[in-house]
């Protein structure tokens, strides 16, 4: 082989530097131009779930929206305000016909939205499911984009008996929850007794509804029937904040420890306090921004998406301020 000539050699190096200086000027995350739909206008997609005001979905929707934005299609968030599968359901049914080009669906209960995913897929929609549902991905060969709640809630549980010390042996717990018989709270309270009961630990499972009043209500009437109790362990962005409230609010630091799942401005603050021992984060704005990329290949390309495990990370009172957290969840990130 001939050595490349000297004017070769310069020739090569100016348009390496070239390149180099365009991919440095050119931000690679910048908005595509919307992709036509037929002469309608960009691609539409939505994510589908339900109880639309609960705080853990804002992260979500942000990166939703926030992959939408740069890929130049439309996004919304479909669902109704309360836990209401048969409303959900009909949502999606709707959609269906209303033109939509794919959609990522949050499944609380195993065949809860059968119907409408049969539709969808029957009429060529791209779906993905979302945060919760993995038995129903699995059954139509869907991808799923969240955390697997069963290893969470182990990891979750884990870190529980190492608060509970050595011998935690008759000592007593209380798990919140917000909606009992969701799929995923209930692995994780499932998880969490599978790792503490054989170890003597009393179990009792609360339901404190999404209403944040009703849900301190809850606690401290339980604080007050149970003044033994050695935590409260929620597994959801409801009752995470509400414990570590009624801990600080009761002088109960140092006395009665909490733990859960999810984000917000309040569990940051509590961790912060120490009203908090930790929290599980399943990184809720990946979920969204990852679910939006994938259904935006799908219908464009007819690349498939990919199964996403979002993960389940023990969030410590030195992570909280060590990565600024409290500012990331108040931007809508976390």
């Amino acid at each position: 082989m001939k050595r490349m000539s000297r004017v070769g050699v310069i020739v090569t190096l100016v348009l390496l530097v070239g390149s180099l200086m365009v991919f440095a000027t050119e931000n690679p995350l910048k908005g595509m131009e919307p992709l036509p739909r037929d002469g309608e206008g960009p691609l539409r997609f939505a994510m589908l779930t339900v109880g639309t005001t609960v705080q853990f979905w804002v992260p979500v929707r942000k990166g939703f929206q926030d992959a939408a934005a740069m890929l130049g299609v439309e996004a919304s968030h479909l669902g109704p305000p309360t836990s209401n599968m048969a409303a959900q359901a009909d949502i999606l049914e709707t959609a269906i016909g209303g033109g939509l080009d794919g959609v990522a669906i949050f499944v609380s209960i195993p065949g809860s939205m059968d119907v409408g995913i049969e539709k969808a897929l029957a009429a060529g929609m791209p779906v993905l499911i979302m945060c919760t549902g993995t038995t129903t991905a699995e059954k139509y060969n869907l991808a799923y984009v969240g955390q697997n709640n069963k290893a969470a809630g182990l990891a979750w549980a884990e870190k529980i008996k190492d608060l509970l010390g050595p011998d935690p042996a008759g000592k007593r717990v209380c798990f919140l929850t917000e909606l009992p018989g969701q799929t995923c709270l209930e692995e994780r309270i499932g998880a969490g007794k599978e790792v503490l009961e054989p170890l003597g630990v009393k179990c009792d499972v609360v339901d404190t509804t999404t209403d944040r009043v009703v849900a301190y209500g809850a606690v401290e009437s339980y604080y007050q029937a149970h003044p033994d109790v050695a935590g409260f362990f929620a597994v959801d962005t409801t009752g995470s904040p509400v414990a570590a409230t009624f801990i600080e609010n009761n002088d109960l630091v140092g006395k009665v420890v909490s733990a859960g799942f999810d984000l917000t401005a309040e569990v940051c603050k509590g961790l912060e306090n120490e009203s908090m021992a930790f929290t599980v984060d399943q990184h809720p704005y990946a979920e969204g921004f990852l679910s939006m990329m994938q259904l935006y290949l799908w219908a464009t390309l007819g690349i498939r998406p990919s199964w996403v495990d979002t993960g389940g990370h023990i969030v410590t009172p030195e992570d909280a301020s060590q990565y600024n957290l409290l500012e990331l969840v108040e931007s809508g990130y976390r």
